[in-house]
């Protein structure tokens, strides 16, 4: 028999089940993580080596988290313009900077930058690469790395020598080489490896100091030649390449790492969450065999390992500039 106080109470439940259901789905919406596409901005022009990590990076990242992952290319500064632009963000864990601890360590040291070192927070390492000084193939004052460092130290600026701009780990590589071989070059800075890489192969400027990453596509063309490993002896394409203990000068390491970072107040379990995408699309083919053959290697370390390597670039930075050995261009 119909029951009209039953049907009605069972409507009313119900009814407000629907609405507790309304109410929540918002709440769980915004709590899924990501909600929108990811965007990694570089703080460099495209081609050099930190485009190069982001660009490869992305390919298992967009799996992995479910959502578009979009490049974009901010630069400026020596990446004080790309790192000031991700510092400013919404700390949701939606926009990340893919950089090398030098913007974080070394910039604020050298030049005014709109944001504080503490203004990002490390997520993940995510490669290292060896660092060389890289002349046209063709040009015939530089057959070797003896020929290069006879005319660097032939006269003050006599060779022009090109970086990805102040502060950026080719910068402060570059100047701990003229240290190493006593010499002073004309060094002209660029936003990025890339535009740097373009005038040295037009013949506009006589070397690079470089990531190997962003340097061995014309390397293996033949357009390049690398002269110099500023750092440990590397393998594969720099395995014949001196490097400075064997040229017989002071030893320095200029290995560059890339790293990820997100805006201070990020959420905890988005970095948490982050922090273990980034580890496992290191590990991804996709990633490790495009960084692999173009000379770099893989790293998957923590925020934590991270932050010391920002914390020693930091060290540096402020160690030189009171020796009067780096300064803003």
């Amino acid at each position: 028999m119909f029951n009209q106080k039953s049907s009605r109470r069972a409507f009313l439940q119900g009814a407000a089940s629907l609405a507790a259901c309304a109410a929540l789905h918002p709440a769980i919406a915004q709590n899924r993580f990501p909600s929108k596409p990811i965007t990694l901005v570089v703080p460099f022009a495209p081609g050099g080596n930190v485009d190069i990590v982001a660009r490869s990076l992305s390919v298992p990242l967009t799996r992995l988290v479910g959502q578009s992952v979009i490049i974009d290319n901010r630069a400026g500064g020596g990446g004080a313009v790309g790192t000031g632009a991700v510092a400013r963000a919404e700390p949701d864990g939606h926009t990340l900077l893919v950089a090398t601890p030098g913007q974080l360590g070394t910039l604020p040291e050298i030049i005014k930058v709109p944001y504080k070192a503490d203004s990002l927070t490390p997520v993940a390492l995510l490669s290292r690469t060896p660092v060389v000084v890289v002349v046209r193939a063709n040009d015939p004052r530089f057959k070797t790395a003896a020929d290069f460092l006879k005319v660097a130290k032939a006269a003050s600026q006599s060779v022009t020598v090109g970086h990805a701009g102040p502060g950026s780990p080719n910068h402060l590589a570059l100047l701990q080489f003229e240290d190493s071989a006593k010499a002073q070059v004309n060094a002209v800075p660029y936003k990025g490896s890339g535009p740097a890489l373009v005038d040295l192969m037009g013949g506009q400027i006589d070397a690079v100091v470089d990531q190997i990453t962003s340097s061995t596509p014309h390397i293996k063309s033949g357009a390049l030649r690398a002269l110099i490993v500023l750092g440990p002896q590397a393998g594969g394409l720099l395995a014949n390449v001196p490097t400075l203990a064997q040229l017989g000068l002071p030893v320095f390491d200029a290995t560059t790492f890339v790293g990820l970072f997100v805006p201070r107040g990020a959420p905890a379990a988005s970095v948490a969450s982050l922090q273990d995408w980034a580890t496992k699309a290191v590990a991804q083919p996709e990633f490790s065999n495009v960084i692999k053959d173009l000379g770099s290697e893989p790293v998957g370390g923590t925020g934590a390992a991270l932050q010391k390597l920002v914390s020693a670039e930091s060290a540096l930075a402020a160690q030189m500039v009171k020796q009067g050995r780096l300064k803003s261009d």
